[in-house]
């Protein structure tokens, strides 16, 4: 089923039979919401009541509304988590880290068009709430899987926190150039212009 025969339809299975709920599943259904209604307007009781399971079930999925808006992340995360630790271990760290952000391009494009976010789902992504989420987000995961890469080193776990709040700050600056690129703006553009400052600050 479509997310778009999901907002007309208001539910994403059959009545009288117990829904199998994913966490795709639930993405979906709740971005027909945000589409139809507005992400403020949505409230996680409107989504649980759409996909058919409790407002608890749906909370062990997605900690906040705003995690729905950011679908298979820990795929994602996963994905680069095996590229990082691929990498040489006597190659220096920010090469590293920058080869894994260019190679994991493809895979963000393959989640974001599997879910194909619509106008509303890109404005919700902007809002300080949904910054907020995905900042921290990040850049936790980032410092959880650099502190791995250098698992023994001296001084692994001083980087691995820095790389974190390093992290931060670029997703900051990312947000900042989708904001001022307004509907059009492209992430992969954002992150290639941090990037290339983070080039001179680091050369």
């Amino acid at each position: 089923m479509t997310s778009e025969t999901m907002a007309n339809t208001g539910t994403s299975h059959v009545l009288g039979r117990r829904p199998k709920s994913t966490p795709d599943d639930i993405i979906l259904v709740a971005w027909s919401l945000f589409e139809r209604d507005g992400f403020d307007a949505t409230t996680m009781a409107d989504v649980a009541a759409a996909v058919g399971i409790s407002r608890r079930t749906l909370f062990n999925y997605f900690a906040t509304k705003e995690a729905l808006l950011y679908p298979a992340v820990d795929e994602y995360m996963e994905f680069f988590g095996e590229l990082l630790m691929d990498r040489p271990r006597d190659e220096p760290l920010f090469q590293s880290l920058e080869y894994c952000l260019h190679h994991s391009h493809d895979k963000q494009i393959e989640l974001e068009e599997r879910f194909n976010p619509g106008p509303k789902v890109h404005a919700a992504r902007l809002s300080d709430g949904a910054v907020r989420y995905s900042r921290d987000h990040w850049a936790q995961e980032m410092e959880h899987m650099v502190a791995r890469r250098l698992a023994g080193l001296p001084g692994g776990a001083a980087l691995a926190g820095f790389v974190g709040a390093l992290a931060a700050q670029v997703w900051t600056e990312i947000t900042k150039h989708l904001k001022a690129a307004g509907p059009d703006g492209d992430i992969s553009e954002a992150l290639a212009d941090v990037m290339s400052s983070l080039r001179k600050l680091f050369s």
